[in-house]
């Protein structure tokens, strides 16, 4: 649990003006960011995809965030009381931030925006978070207070900056949408929306009211200076093109590139070609909703089948990856390695065996990817090569990505998908906790596990809740893991500051020296 006041004492509460801190000559030009291809919304309440949070969280905020050492801190939230007994969350919210349309942002935007992403299109934490809350009371302009039924150890990561997150947008929106698409993009952060042109480009703008916090700037919280004019997010599906583009000084930051690439762009002076800590995780998800793979002793057949390693060495290049069992990152609290005995099996003779109990007769299994991130590509096709060997009719789908995730979305049209999982800093931010998610793996075991481990105060006991759900995953093949896709950042040396990057890039407080 984190400290019940998010505030330092140290920092006067009145926001500051950026105008005596801010290094003047920073500010200008255009940052252009080479993105993978169009984002399947802007709504960050309606999209789970890496390339919607890239664009949409400069727009908008969030009522928490993560600071560098991943740790909650506050965004919009001044700061956060819990009582002694755990069943009161009051949110002290700032004042005098401003909206992109010149509305202050108040408890109304917030509770609005909260009961649309919860309630409204029921994403899984906010469904969580309501399960949990008795009633959401608006006390005064800047007070948002939640009377839980029972203690909810998770009630800030629900809240917290993340893919498919509770970004906060303006109420008279909120109620236009409805369940529907937002009229306009309206937020708080440092970039306002101007235009979003499709094949071509979505562009936002300095925000010139933004309302700074006092704090320095700290992960993804703190001071945000906007020192770019513009940024301009375009949309380059063909891997090949995004680098020639960089090498020609057409793009500052390619949003993903393979190893392959990578390596020739290590030796070219015009380019900043540097490796991080991994920033995801390879997945292969089953349909467990309907079709072959909702057959456990199937899934097996592919479990015991799968070598993980050639297909990392495919799709990543040898050094460019890491095995682990983890569902979740060694850099975090919460890496475990419970199930590993299940995890890069590669034996295919085990996978025969269980493809005759399955009394599997031959059926097609469709396999749905993208080539808009090539890893995911080469996943797949190592994947039905290894696949056919065991004895398996295996056909490859593929798809741009806004294409796969609407047939994903259609449980009839898929069998096996290739995905994969931006960092996380908590399980409870996984979108495989959500029974609507990805293959829909939604037991009755699995559901209890993961509504105690969110609910949870204790930090050992949801440790070990979360090792649970890590082991029923591996036991009953809901998902696998591939592995994970250590971090490649290219970017061109006339910007600066690029230090946001393993929670979806970052660009506020990066700014441009020719």
């Amino acid at each position: 649990m984190v400290d019940d006041d998010l505030t330092d004492d140290d920092d006067d509460d009145d926001e500051a003006d950026d105008t005596d801190v801010a290094d003047d000559d920073r500010y200008g030009g255009e940052l252009r960011i080479a993105i993978i291809g169009e984002a399947p919304s802007l709504d960050l309440h309606m999209s789970t995809a890496t390339v919607t949070t890239l664009i949409s969280a400069h727009m908008f905020e969030f009522l928490f965030t993560w600071d560098e050492e991943f740790e909650i801190i506050p965004d919009l939230v001044d700061d956060w009381e819990v009582s002694d007994d755990g069943l009161t969350n009051r949110l002290h919210l700032r004042e005098g931030v401003m909206f992109h349309n010149g509305e202050e942002f108040t408890a109304e935007d917030a509770y609005a925006s909260i009961d649309r992403w919860a309630n409204v299109l029921g994403v899984g934490f906010g469904q969580e978070l309501m399960e949990m809350t008795d009633e959401m009371e608006v006390e005064d302009d800047h007070t948002l207070t939640f009377h839980m039924n029972e203690p909810f150890g998770t009630f800030a990561v629900s809240l917290a900056r993340q893919s498919n997150s509770c970004a906060i947008y303006p109420a008279e929106l909120v109620e236009e949408a409805e369940d529907g698409t937002l009229s306009d993009f309206v937020g708080t952060g440092p970039y306002q929306f101007v235009e979003a042109v499709a094949d071509q480009h979505v562009l936002v703008e300095r925000f010139e009211d933004y309302s700074y916090r006092d704090e320095e700037a700290n992960g993804y919280g703190g001071r945000k200076y906007a020192y770019a004019d513009t940024i301009r997010f375009i949309p380059v599906p063909d891997e090949a093109a995004r680098v020639a583009g960089i090498q020609a000084g057409d793009y500052d930051y390619l949003e993903s590139v393979g190893s392959e690439q990578f390596e020739a762009l290590e030796d070219d002076p015009n380019v900043v070609a540097e490796t991080g800590p991994p920033s995801s995780n390879d997945l292969i998800l089953f349909n467990l909703d309907q079709g072959p793979m909702t057959d456990v002793t199937l899934r097996r057949a592919v479990q015991a089948t799968a070598d993980c390693e050639e297909m990392l060495t495919a799709a990543h290049g040898e050094g460019f990856f890491r095995l682990d069992p983890g569902h979740m990152w060694q850099e975090t609290i919460w890496h475990s390695t419970a199930g590993e005995e299940l995890y890069n099996m590669a034996d295919p003779d085990l996978g025969q065996e269980y493809l005759e109990e399955a009394g599997y007769d031959g059926e097609t299994i469709r396999i749905i990817t993208t080539q808009e991130y090539m890893d995911m590509y080469y996943t797949a096709v190592v994947l039905e090569q290894q696949l056919e060997d065991i004895g398996m009719n295996v056909e490859v789908e593929v798809f741009d990505w806004s294409t796969l995730l609407e047939t994903r979305g259609d449980t009839s049209a898929w069998d096996i998908a290739i995905t994969g999982f931006a960092f996380r800093v908590d399980p409870a931010q996984l979108h495989s906790n959500n029974c609507d998610w990805g293959g829909r793996w939604c037991t009755d075991e699995k559901e209890e596990l993961v509504s105690q481990m969110l609910s949870e105060v204790d930090l050992d006991e949801r440790i070990n809740l979360w090792e649970q759900i890590q082991q029923l995953a591996y036991d009953e093949a809901a998902f696998l893991k591939v592995g994970e896709e250590n971090q490649l950042l290219v970017y061109s040396p006339r910007i600066h500051d690029v230090n946001l990057t393993q929670l979806v890039a970052a660009f506020w407080n990066v700014y441009i020296e020719e």
